[in-house]
């Protein structure tokens, strides 16, 4: 956890898929960790279970999605009344819709690198909190024109921030992704407006 003197808000942070690597010291995950903090966001990176010695086994994006919620209702009491912020990146990014969708109190969602091949969004259109999305133009799991297809139809439809050249794993480019997805935080937290303060 890094913590935020008087946050603005609090976001957690879920990594890419555990059987290819995905650990939350991964460069994307760990550099937007990092940016969200510096603009006063306490943030949470976790483990999904089975992953560098945490509890339990992969269990295939169902289990992993409750261990997002635990880490959420986790950060939500360090910093209680501050609006919520998922962040997922890849797999990470199945999880925390996933977790939104039934979870009320998480104020909006930011995918990197949304995995349209991988997985279904059709629920998106159930979310009905602010979805952005930030993907390379040359990922290897959604193009741009499949990812703008998909969050057309969340409710309400999804923002996309596109990071021009860049495949899923952004190699090199990590701090760059970092700041565009606070830049999306950051729109967000507008969004809601008088909620923040």
């Amino acid at each position: 956890m890094r913590p935020a003197d008087d946050p603005r808000a609090v976001a957690v942070l879920a990594h890419p898929h555990p059987l290819y690597g995905g650990t939350l010291h991964k460069p994307v995950v760990f550099h937007t960790d990092r940016e969200l903090n510096r603009h006063r966001l306490t943030t949470l990176r976790f483990n999904f279970r089975g992953v560098d010695g945490s509890d339990g086994t992969h269990d295939d994006g169902r289990g992993e999605v409750d261990d997002l919620a635990a880490a959420a209702a986790w950060i939500r009491e360090i910093a209680p009344g501050k609006p919520l912020i998922v962040v997922g990146y890849s797999f990470g990014s199945r999880a925390a819709v996933t977790h939104a969708i039934v979870d009320d109190t998480v104020s909006g969602v930011v995918a990197i690198g949304l995995p349209v091949w991988m997985w279904p969004f059709d629920d998106l259109a159930t979310l009905r909190r602010p979805l952005s999305v930030v993907q390379g133009t040359e990922d290897e799991f959604g193009s741009i024109a499949e990812v703008e297809a998909v969050i057309a139809k969340a409710s309400p439809p999804g923002r996309l921030y596109p990071i021009p050249g860049a495949t899923h794993l952004f190699p090199g480019r990590a701090a760059e992704v970092s700041i565009v997805v606070a830049l999306a935080v950051d729109e967000i937290l507008q969004a809601l407006g008088a909620r923040v303060s």
